[in-house]
């Protein structure tokens, strides 16, 4: 029988690497809290933000077809290595487009979108764009290091990175005070360094002969991603920039530390699902009662673990006064259970598209993406200036609520899941009752509300978990995958 990982083991592996590219954000945030001013992360945050769209659609998000078309060619190694070297060279070739075009048209561009005049394209538009397009070509050698399940050479790298990076950010802001420009060159330079390690490593990775009978599905299956990356994007950086045309840049910095914190939820979530995801898809293949059974408790640890990473975001947040005295950023604690709730209910829309996923139901979800995309606009547009940054948060709650239920009616519909009700929706419905109750209505000491609230998402957990904890415990351990 084919040795399996355990869903602890595959789950573990893919928090830490999901947790290493995020971690300029996060591990470096008490920096930006002391060296930066508000509106000055803001500015940090909007290039970010403008990093992900250029990631996106400046390479068409080619990368990301390495993924499923490399075990159409991994029976042959040489059909392999050539197809990361397709893959390798067409990301490079739309990226090297995609930089001409910009570096003629994004002054114009800054202009239009961003209202404040301290945005601008030279010098922080101009080094973004190139770390967001070098990020996406070396993530097909990256992808490609996944699949040949090469994860110790991809730490290494990831690491090194990382390292790099957090050496540079720190010698160019505390160092020569650049502040933003430092920060945004700590992230270009150890890219572009990676960037060189690939192709002196891969010898033959660049070659600008195409072989279309690769490229074009591979672009086919890319392109149709592009509305739910687009979507994704705004709703985790991209929706910055839109705030920028309605709040200004002290309270856009405000929005992007209450969602970088909260932000750890996701990556949580993700990184469960990504560790349970095999283990599922196994279940589903198998079919029958049993494996309903344990489909129901891999869902069960999914639920459970993204309400303790609640609990312990509202923890760490509502403490924030022990990293930063910036008054800007004391003054969004208040706005914590707000800014977890939206993540949280982000974390329904990876369960769910897990299904569709599972039918090959790309184009729906696209199409369910674009609805919540103009939903959320539209909210914005609406509660923003009327209320601020309670209304920009407001708004998420609303359209993350509705995205959830149009999800998981249509994936439903696709692929039949015998989900316990009480586990996905009732319990996480009344915890966030409770914790928005001890939000809004207990006048005590901000630290202890977090603390209150914390002991509500351990409740919580313990009540979704019911009776099955040896259960579970087993389920994590097992090596073997039985299913009968």
């Amino acid at each position: 029988m084919e040795r399996k990982s355990s869903v602890v083991s595959a789950t573990a592996l893919m928090v830490a690497l999901n947790f290493i590219k995020p971690a300029l954000g996060i591990f470096l945030l008490p920096l930006y809290l002391n060296v930066l001013t508000g509106p000055e992360y803001g500015l940090y945050t909007l290039m970010v933000a403008v990093s992900g769209i250029v990631n996106i659609a400046g390479t068409l998000r080619i990368n990301s077809s390495m993924t499923t078309f490399y075990w159409d060619y991994n029976h042959d190694e040489n059909l392999t290595k050539k197809y990361l070297s397709q893959l390798f060279s067409f990301s490079l070739f739309l990226g090297i487009i995609c930089f001409g075009f910009l570096l003629l048209c994004g002054p114009l561009l800054f202009e239009i979108i961003f209202k404040d005049e301290s945005v601008t394209f030279y010098p922080y538009g101009l080094i973004v764009i190139i770390s967001a397009l070098v990020s996406a070509t070396n993530s097909v050698y990256f992808i490609y290091l996944k699949n040949k399940k090469q994860f110790a050479k991809l730490s290494y790298i990831l690491l090194t990175q990382i390292i790099l990076a957090v050496i540079i950010q720190i010698v160019l802001i505390l160092g020569f005070k650049k502040g933003v420009y430092g920060l945004l060159l700590g992230v270009m330079i150890p890219y572009s360094l990676t960037f060189i390690y690939i192709i002196l490593q891969e010898k033959g990775i660049i070659n600008f002969k195409f072989d279309w009978s690769m490229i074009k599905p591979s672009m086919k299956y890319s392109i149709a991603l592009i509305p739910y990356l687009l979507i994704y994007w705004l709703s985790s950086t991209g929706d910055r920039i839109i705030l920028e045309n309605y709040l200004n840049l002290k309270v856009v910095g405000q929005y992007a530390l209450l969602m970088t914190i909260a932000g750890m939820l996701f990556l949580v979530a993700d990184s469960v699902m990504n560790g349970i995801r095999p283990f599922l898809y196994e279940s589903f293949q198998r079919g029958g009662n049993h494996s309903g059974k344990y489909a129901q408790k891999l869902i069960k640890f999914y639920m459970a673990a993204n309400l303790l990473a609640a609990g312990g975001i509202l923890l760490i947040g509502h403490n924030l006064s022990f990293v930063t005295k910036e008054e800007t950023f004391i003054a969004a604690i208040p706005y914590f259970t707000l800014a977890t709730c939206i993540v949280f209910l982000r974390s329904y829309l990876l369960l769910f598209n897990m299904q569709l996923n599972y039918t090959k139901s790309s184009r729906v979800i696209s199409v369910i993406s674009i609805f919540s995309l103009v939903v959320l606009l539209y909210l914005y547009h609406v509660l923003s200036g009327k209320y601020g940054l309670e209304g920009v948060l407001l708004a998420g709650i609303i359209a993350g609520f509705a995205s959830s239920i149009v999800f998981f009616f249509v994936a439903q519909r696709k692929l039949k899941m015998n989900y316990n009700l009480i586990d996905i929706w009732f319990i996480p419905f009344i915890s966030f009752i409770l914790l928005f109750m001890v939000h809004y209505y207990l006048d005590i000491d901000i630290r202890l509300k977090g603390l209150i609230q914390f002991f509500i998402s351990i409740l919580a957990v313990i009540f979704v978990l019911r009776g099955n904890f040896i259960d579970i415990i087993a389920l994590v351990k097992k090596k073997e995958i039985s299913i009968e």
